[in-house]
């Protein structure tokens, strides 16, 4: 496998915290596949917290959610696969 990682510690945050990851803008006029790997556990019985990917469309604001999940999901890895298509002259970006 290649790619980067992102890993962030939420043990010692407040509630309402965030960590964000923007991926440049996109404007192919394609389909394109995100591929992630996450890993939400919480030894203390605590939430971990929430993921949430959302798409921006053309700059806009926050963006349309198109997955998510929440609280503790057991001590492994979790393989996630959205197609994410724009048509020019859009531009969206992943965040």
């Amino acid at each position: 496998p290649t790619g980067s990682f992102m890993m962030v510690n939420s043990s010692q945050h407040l509630a309402g915290q965030r960590a964000q990851l923007l991926l440049q803008p996109l404007s192919e006029n394609d389909t394109h596949c995100i591929q992630f790997s996450y890993f939400l556990f919480s030894r203390d019985g605590h939430s971990p917290g929430e993921l949430q990917l959302y798409v921006r469309v053309n700059g806009g604001p926050k963006g349309s959610a198109v997955w998510n999940t929440s609280g503790s999901q057991g001590r492994q890895w979790h393989q996630v696969e959205l197609a994410v298509s724009t048509f020019w002259p859009s531009e969206y970006q992943v965040r």
